[in-house]
């Protein structure tokens, strides 16, 4: 955690001070603000905070149950288990879909593994390692399509990739950070009062306000939203920290293929897909993480598909972090 209680501690604490000096530790002012803010980054026209990614992902799948029934979900396995969790807990039906090279969102293999039927098609790509498009994605979409594109982009603050929904997370160690939130961008209006009458307890009105629907205490509080918009506000410096770390993993050498970024990236963490006899040296050299298990191996899902891409290159992968040039440095002198 010292990495980000610096970041806090050498200009930001003043304004965190107000709010805890104030008592405005539920859902405030700074809530709507961060929400204003935060349009510069998702370019849609809707932002909605909420306490994590997860409760984003929860409440797109609601919503897509009201409107139109049990979907058809296809997703990739290499993913966090909440967005796909969402998706079963609401009835959906859910597609494993492989991934390409990059670790993105295999089209081809949609088109594959796409049934026909009279169920309602949702794509869930993630923007893995904070990429802010999946090009081959980008271009099936500007054909007119019947599917709806959820993008799960919590590596990634400034997506290319325009999605119906899009979902975004902030965690200590995320490109904008805070102890924990999320946001849901669409420039769909009436998702929006659905969403935020759904954060907060699905009520309607104030004072002798109605229950106008489902809902939970899904709201992000106001400590929050005045962390994550003092770490919003700096983004662009903490982004060049990030995009000089990654040169400097380009610069040593490695065992492997280092996955690239594009210009828009938040620059989450470097993906290295390594030469298969360099697995042992690797991680006893530096800090790593391959970050999540398959969801369709686990016993939960328990899926007997094959997917030959995301399972071969799932073995070579290793997440290497980019809050801190030093930590590269500091590494390939080990």
């Amino acid at each position: 955690m010292k990495v980000f209680e610096t970041k806090i501690l050498d200009r930001d604490i003043e304004t965190i001070s107000e709010v805890l000096r104030e008592g405005q530790l539920g859902f405030g002012s700074n809530v709507l603000v961060f929400e204003n803010y935060f349009q510069n980054f998702s370019k849609q026209e809707h932002n909605i905070a909420l306490n994590s990614a997860s409760a984003a992902a929860f409440l797109i799948f609601a919503y897509l149950r009201e409107i139109y029934g049990v979907c058809d979900v296809y997703t990739p396995s290499l993913a966090f288990t909440s967005p796909a969790w969402a998706a079963k807990h609401f009835g959906h039906n859910i597609i494993w879909v492989d991934v390409d090279d990059n670790l993105l969102f295999d089209v081809e293999d949609y088109l594959k593994v796409k049934t026909p039927n009279a169920r309602k098609a949702v794509l869930m790509p993630v923007l893995y390692g904070g990429v802010s498009t999946i090009p081959r994605l980008e271009e099936y979409f500007k054909e007119d399509r019947d599917e709806i594109l959820v993008v799960d982009s919590a590596h990634c603050v400034t997506p290319t990739l325009k999605g119906d929904f899009t979902f975004y997370s902030f965690h200590p160690y995320k490109p904008i950070a805070c102890s924990d939130g999320g946001m849901i961008a669409t420039d769909n209006e009436a998702a929006a009062v659905y969403f935020r009458r759904y954060r907060n307890f699905g009520r309607v009105g104030s004072g002798d306000y109605d229950i106008g629907g489902e809902g939970f205490k899904f709201y992000m509080n106001n400590l929050n939203a005045t962390i994550a918009l003092t770490q919003a506000k700096r983004y662009q410096e903490n982004l060049e920290v990030r995009k000089t770390a990654y040169s400097l993993y380009k610069q040593l050498n490695l065992p492997g293929r280092l996955l690239p970024h594009d210009e828009s990236s938040s620059y989450y963490f470097a993906t290295l897909i390594q030469d298969s006899n360099a697995l042992e040296e690797l991680s006893e050299r530096w800090t790593t993480d391959k970050h999540y298990p398959l969801l369709h191996k686990t016993s939960y899902y328990n899926s007997r598909v094959r997917l030959e891409n995301t399972e071969r290159l799932h073995k070579l992968l290793l997440n290497l972090p980019l809050y801190d040039p030093d930590l590269c440095d500091s590494r390939s002198r080990s």
